[in-house]
Protein backbone atom coordinates (compact mmCIF):
# COMPACT_ATOMS: atom_id res chain seq x y z
CA UNK A 1 0.00 0.00 0.00
CA UNK A 2 1.44 3.40 -1.03
CA UNK A 3 1.57 5.78 1.96
CA UNK A 4 -0.59 8.85 1.44
CA UNK A 5 2.09 11.44 2.13
CA UNK A 6 5.83 11.74 1.61
CA UNK A 7 8.11 14.60 2.60
CA UNK A 8 10.89 15.88 0.36
CA UNK A 9 13.46 17.74 2.48
CA UNK A 10 16.07 19.90 0.70
CA UNK A 11 19.22 21.30 2.35
CA UNK A 12 20.88 24.65 1.75
CA UNK A 13 23.57 26.20 -0.43
CA UNK A 14 27.10 24.86 0.19
CA UNK A 15 25.68 22.58 2.88
CA UNK A 16 24.58 18.97 3.04
CA UNK A 17 21.88 16.82 4.62
CA UNK A 18 23.25 17.57 8.09
CA UNK A 19 21.60 20.99 7.73
CA UNK A 20 18.19 19.32 7.92
CA UNK A 21 18.88 15.88 9.41
CA UNK A 22 17.07 16.52 12.73
CA UNK A 23 13.94 17.43 10.77
CA UNK A 24 14.24 14.47 8.38
CA UNK A 25 14.67 12.09 11.32
CA UNK A 26 11.64 13.56 13.10
CA UNK A 27 9.48 13.09 10.01
CA UNK A 28 10.68 9.50 9.63
CA UNK A 29 9.92 8.78 13.28
CA UNK A 30 6.34 9.94 12.65
CA UNK A 31 6.02 7.33 9.92
CA UNK A 32 6.25 9.52 6.84
CA UNK A 33 8.17 8.55 3.75
CA UNK A 34 11.15 10.92 3.52
CA UNK A 35 13.53 11.77 0.72
CA UNK A 36 16.50 13.94 1.77
CA UNK A 37 19.01 14.14 -1.10
CA UNK A 38 22.48 15.61 -1.23
CA UNK A 39 22.41 18.18 -4.02
CA UNK A 40 24.84 17.80 -6.92
CA UNK A 41 28.26 19.25 -6.06
CA UNK A 42 27.47 19.51 -2.35
CA UNK A 43 28.84 17.53 0.56
CA UNK A 44 32.22 17.09 -1.13
CA UNK A 45 34.70 19.94 -1.44
CA UNK A 46 35.14 23.39 -2.93
CA UNK A 47 35.96 21.99 -6.37
CA UNK A 48 32.86 19.82 -6.40
CA UNK A 49 30.69 22.82 -5.62
CA UNK A 50 32.42 24.98 -8.23
CA UNK A 51 31.84 22.35 -10.91
CA UNK A 52 28.10 22.24 -10.30
CA UNK A 53 25.45 24.67 -11.52
CA UNK A 54 21.98 25.73 -10.48
CA UNK A 55 20.62 23.39 -13.16
CA UNK A 56 22.45 20.52 -11.43
CA UNK A 57 20.93 21.49 -8.08
CA UNK A 58 17.46 21.67 -9.62
CA UNK A 59 17.99 18.30 -11.29
CA UNK A 60 18.94 16.75 -7.94
CA UNK A 61 15.71 18.07 -6.45
CA UNK A 62 13.69 16.83 -9.46
CA UNK A 63 15.15 13.35 -9.21
CA UNK A 64 14.47 13.19 -5.48
CA UNK A 65 10.84 14.23 -6.06
CA UNK A 66 10.44 11.48 -8.66
CA UNK A 67 11.95 8.86 -6.34
CA UNK A 68 9.60 9.91 -3.56
CA UNK A 69 6.59 9.85 -5.88
CA UNK A 70 7.14 6.11 -6.31
CA UNK A 71 6.47 5.65 -2.60
CA UNK A 72 3.96 8.39 -1.82
CA UNK A 73 0.68 9.43 -3.36
CA UNK A 74 0.86 12.96 -1.94
CA UNK A 75 4.04 14.98 -1.51
CA UNK A 76 4.97 17.85 0.80
CA UNK A 77 8.02 19.83 -0.31
CA UNK A 78 10.22 21.33 2.42
CA UNK A 79 13.28 23.48 1.76
CA UNK A 80 15.85 25.00 4.10
CA UNK A 81 17.67 28.14 2.93
CA UNK A 82 18.49 27.71 -0.78
CA UNK A 83 16.58 24.44 -0.57
CA UNK A 84 13.50 26.62 -0.25
CA UNK A 85 14.24 28.19 -3.63
CA UNK A 86 14.48 24.72 -5.13
CA UNK A 87 11.22 23.78 -3.39
CA UNK A 88 9.47 26.78 -4.97
CA UNK A 89 10.70 25.63 -8.38
CA UNK A 90 9.44 22.10 -7.75
CA UNK A 91 5.91 23.06 -6.73
CA UNK A 92 5.65 25.05 -9.95
CA UNK A 93 6.40 21.90 -11.97
CA UNK A 94 4.95 19.01 -9.98
CA UNK A 95 1.89 18.32 -7.82
CA UNK A 96 2.38 19.05 -4.11
CA UNK A 97 0.03 19.29 -1.17
CA UNK A 98 2.04 21.82 0.85
CA UNK A 99 5.14 24.02 0.52
CA UNK A 100 7.30 24.74 3.58
CA UNK A 101 10.38 26.98 3.50
CA UNK A 102 12.76 27.66 6.35
CA UNK A 103 15.14 30.64 6.45
CA UNK A 104 14.86 30.94 2.68
CA UNK A 105 16.38 33.99 1.00
CA UNK A 106 14.69 36.79 -0.83
CA UNK A 107 17.35 39.17 0.44
CA UNK A 108 20.53 37.59 1.80
CA UNK A 109 23.68 38.27 3.83
CA UNK A 110 22.41 40.24 6.80
CA UNK A 111 25.65 42.10 7.56
CA UNK A 112 24.24 43.88 10.60
CA UNK A 113 23.22 40.61 12.24
CA UNK A 114 26.53 39.00 11.30
CA UNK A 115 28.45 41.83 12.99
CA UNK A 116 26.26 41.46 16.06
CA UNK A 117 27.17 37.78 16.27
CA UNK A 118 30.84 38.59 15.87
CA UNK A 119 30.66 41.04 18.76
CA UNK A 120 28.89 38.46 20.92
CA UNK A 121 31.26 35.58 20.25
CA UNK A 122 34.14 36.55 18.01
CA UNK A 123 36.10 33.33 18.45
CA UNK A 124 33.45 30.90 17.21
CA UNK A 125 31.69 33.05 14.64
CA UNK A 126 34.80 34.50 13.02
CA UNK A 127 36.00 30.99 12.26
CA UNK A 128 32.65 30.21 10.70
CA UNK A 129 32.75 33.22 8.37
CA UNK A 130 36.33 32.55 7.33
CA UNK A 131 35.44 28.94 6.54
CA UNK A 132 32.44 30.16 4.54
CA UNK A 133 34.53 32.53 2.44
CA UNK A 134 37.06 29.80 1.70
CA UNK A 135 34.45 27.12 1.03
CA UNK A 136 32.19 28.95 -1.43
CA UNK A 137 33.64 29.60 -4.91
CA UNK A 138 32.73 32.87 -6.62
CA UNK A 139 31.29 30.94 -9.57
CA UNK A 140 28.93 29.13 -7.22
CA UNK A 141 27.79 32.42 -5.68
CA UNK A 142 26.91 33.66 -9.17
CA UNK A 143 24.90 30.48 -9.77
CA UNK A 144 23.09 31.00 -6.47
CA UNK A 145 22.24 34.61 -7.35
CA UNK A 146 20.87 33.54 -10.73
CA UNK A 147 18.75 30.86 -9.06
CA UNK A 148 17.40 33.44 -6.64
CA UNK A 149 16.49 35.86 -9.45
CA UNK A 150 14.82 33.13 -11.49
CA UNK A 151 12.88 31.85 -8.49
CA UNK A 152 11.53 35.29 -7.60
CA UNK A 153 9.84 35.36 -11.00
CA UNK A 154 8.03 32.09 -10.15
CA UNK A 155 6.60 33.21 -6.81
CA UNK A 156 3.28 34.60 -8.17
CA UNK A 157 2.55 31.12 -9.54
CA UNK A 158 2.72 29.46 -6.09
CA UNK A 159 -0.91 28.76 -5.21
CA UNK A 160 -0.77 25.77 -2.85
CA UNK A 161 -0.76 26.21 0.97
CA UNK A 162 2.52 27.80 2.06
CA UNK A 163 4.13 27.74 5.52
CA UNK A 164 7.25 29.80 6.26
CA UNK A 165 9.63 29.64 9.22
CA UNK A 166 12.15 32.42 9.81
CA UNK A 167 14.81 33.10 12.45
CA UNK A 168 14.94 36.74 13.50
CA UNK A 169 18.66 36.35 14.33
CA UNK A 170 19.48 34.91 10.91
CA UNK A 171 22.88 36.25 9.84
CA UNK A 172 22.82 34.70 6.37
CA UNK A 173 19.31 35.45 5.15
CA UNK A 174 17.76 38.82 5.94
CA UNK A 175 14.76 38.06 8.14
CA UNK A 176 12.53 40.33 6.08
CA UNK A 177 12.86 37.72 3.31
CA UNK A 178 9.96 35.79 4.83
CA UNK A 179 7.65 38.76 4.44
CA UNK A 180 8.73 39.33 0.84
CA UNK A 181 8.20 35.66 -0.02
CA UNK A 182 4.79 35.61 1.65
CA UNK A 183 3.61 38.76 -0.12
CA UNK A 184 4.82 37.54 -3.53
CA UNK A 185 2.84 34.30 -3.82
CA UNK A 186 -0.75 33.94 -4.98
CA UNK A 187 -3.42 34.81 -2.37
CA UNK A 188 -4.72 31.23 -2.51
CA UNK A 189 -1.45 30.07 -0.92
CA UNK A 190 -2.54 31.73 2.36
CA UNK A 191 1.09 32.11 3.51
CA UNK A 192 1.67 31.63 7.22
CA UNK A 193 4.92 32.88 8.82
CA UNK A 194 6.23 31.62 12.16
CA UNK A 195 9.10 33.65 13.67
CA UNK A 196 11.85 32.38 15.96
CA UNK A 197 13.72 34.75 18.25
CA UNK A 198 16.59 32.65 19.63
CA UNK A 199 18.22 31.07 16.58
CA UNK A 200 20.54 31.98 13.74
CA UNK A 201 20.44 30.60 10.23
CA UNK A 202 21.10 26.96 11.17
CA UNK A 203 17.85 26.66 13.07
CA UNK A 204 17.83 22.86 13.23
CA UNK A 205 21.08 23.03 15.20
CA UNK A 206 20.17 25.99 17.39
CA UNK A 207 17.97 26.97 20.32
CA UNK A 208 14.65 26.87 18.42
CA UNK A 209 15.23 23.47 16.84
CA UNK A 210 12.52 21.58 18.72
CA UNK A 211 9.93 24.32 18.29
CA UNK A 212 10.66 24.59 14.56
CA UNK A 213 10.40 20.84 14.07
CA UNK A 214 7.15 20.75 16.05
CA UNK A 215 5.71 23.52 13.85
CA UNK A 216 6.60 21.62 10.68
CA UNK A 217 5.17 18.35 11.99
CA UNK A 218 1.95 20.16 12.89
CA UNK A 219 1.72 21.65 9.39
CA UNK A 220 2.35 18.27 7.78
CA UNK A 221 -0.36 16.66 9.92
CA UNK A 222 -2.79 19.48 9.17
CA UNK A 223 -2.38 19.08 5.44
CA UNK A 224 -2.37 15.27 5.38
CA UNK A 225 -5.41 14.40 7.53
CA UNK A 226 -6.12 11.15 5.66
CA UNK A 227 -2.69 9.73 6.43
CA UNK A 228 -2.18 7.70 9.59
CA UNK A 229 1.56 7.59 10.47
CA UNK A 230 1.07 4.39 12.43
CA UNK A 231 0.68 2.63 9.07
CA UNK A 232 4.45 2.75 8.90
CA UNK A 233 7.35 4.03 6.92
CA UNK A 234 9.31 0.93 6.10
CA UNK A 235 11.26 2.13 3.08
CA UNK A 236 13.51 5.16 3.40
Amino acid sequence: MIPAVGCLVLHGFAGDIRDVLPLANALRSEGYQVECPTLEGHGLNRRGLANSTRQDWLRSADEAYKRLSLRAGEIIVIGFSMGGLLAINLVNRYPARLLITINTPYAYWDIQQALAYLREDFASHSRRYVRGLVKIPFRSMLQFRQLLAETKALLPQVSIPYVLLQSRRDDTVQARSAEHLASSVAPSASPDITWYDRSGHMIFHDADRDDAIARILAAVREHSPAFHPAEGNEQQ
